[in-house]
């Protein structure tokens, strides 16, 4: 299946060599065509960024998705017997090839040395193979582990672009303010009201307001070749980056936390690894060890919930005081328009007013960004991903 996703990096890993001359690289998606619809693939493998498109992206072209994949194919058929004689089998051989020298060998001390290491080496093989608790299925869940913690961190990735994009508008607003005080002292300078030292500290500030808006669109810029590439795309694709949508507070007010907390264990991947590995545990001491972790995880994952929830209802409330102040500076801002065009108010307030209107928005779009992280990350913690040590 030949893709039409510019510059797609799916199982760059392999394809280091590729030919790079090509104005597209064709690399196979992970699933196969029926895994998805037509219509599903065609979004999939357009060069739009939908935020509910991230899961499957990761899944199906992130590198480190491939290349797990690839891995895991060493376990398809290996129970936990299978994987602890592989560490005796590397064990045996190191055994079956450490040699001591003769104590009359010039090199006879680093000799020894050398055997001596070995052997710890080969030891310490057979205490992993002893004490191993993976097999197939407990591999299975690390890797499904780490694909649901790289979709989270993409996703996570994608609010922040939008984050540093309306911060932008901030900057901007911080060049103009800084202009209009560096005229204004120049001004005053010329009506002898002022002092050549506060007009270079003037102008300095303007300076220093455009480094920050370099520095912040090489941030922006930096931040999405992060995101393409965990997606798969290669460096410098043109991709367009959807906008967000509002959040949807209706979910929150339908939440049952102690329900959620219920779902969270049962979803959770390291909680289901350890009870795994106890299955699986061959030593008295791993079982106890595993025994205790199993009941840590349950009281601990129950608190990231109940955390990541309370984190939750601060967001939204910060988001509802926010978009409450900017509805009272779009009254000012009307109110300055007005004032303006009747020639009440000076162009440095009015200036002044707008600067502050646009604090407020992007507040406001920070605000609702930080509603939507937490929401996903409230998701996140009853899908799997709750923090568990």
């Amino acid at each position: 299946m030949i893709r039409k996703r510019a510059k797609r990096l799916a199982g760059a890993v392999l394809a280091a060599g590729a030919i790079t001359a090509m104005p597209f690289q064709a690399f196979a998606q992970r699933s196969p065509e029926f895994a998805y619809s037509a219509e599903k693939w065609a979004t999939l493998r357009d060069n739009k960024l939908e935020f509910d498109e991230i899961s499957d992206l990761v899944h199906e072209y992130n590198p480190t998705v491939v290349q797990n994949e690839i891995s895991y194919k060493d376990y398809l058929t290996k129970n936990r017997d299978d994987v602890a004689q592989d560490y005796y089998d590397k064990a045996n051989e190191i055994y079956s090839n450490i040699s001591y020298p003769d104590s009359d060998d010039a090199n006879y001390g680093s000799g020894v040395a050398a055997a001596l290491r070995n052997e710890q080496q080969a030891k310490s093989l057979m205490e992993q193979g002893d004490e191993n608790t993976d097999d197939q299925a407990t591999m299975r869940i690390q890797y499904d582990q780490a694909e649901a913690k790289l979709a989270k961190q993409a996703q996570g990735l994608m609010i922040t672009y939008w984050t540093q994009y309306y911060n932008l508008d901030s900057q901007k607003a911080r060049i103009e303010q800084a202009k209009l005080s560096y005229q204004s002292e120049q001004n005053r300078l010329a009506a002898g009201m002022s002092t050549q030292s506060k007009v270079l500290s003037a102008k300095e500030s303007v300076s220093s307001a455009e480094a920050a808006l370099v520095t912040a669109e090489s941030n922006l810029a930096s931040t999405k070749e992060s995101l393409c590439l965990m997606l798969g795309w290669g460096y410098g694709a043109d991709v367009e980056i959807a906008e967000l949508a509002e959040p949807d507070q209706s979910k929150i007010a339908a939440i049952d936390v102690n329900a959620d907390i219920q779902t969270a264990l049962e979803n959770s991947y390291a909680y289901r690894l350890t009870k795994k590995q106890l299955t699986n545990a061959r030593t008295d001491s791993v079982k106890e060890k595993l025994t205790e972790t199993e009941k840590n995880q349950r009281e601990t994952i129950s608190n990231s919930v109940k955390s990541a929830y309370d984190s939750l209802l601060l967001a939204q409330s910060n988001y509802e005081q926010a978009q409450s102040a900017l509805a009272l500076q779009e009254v000012s801002m009307k109110s300055a328009d007005a004032k303006l065009a009747a020639g009440n108010i000076t162009k440095n307030t009015y200036e002044s007013q707008k600067a502050s209107y646009t604090t407020t928005q992007v507040t406001a779009q920070t605000q609702k960004l930080s509603l939507l992280q937490a929401m996903n990350d409230y998701d996140w913690a009853v899908n799997g991903l709750a923090s568990a040590e």
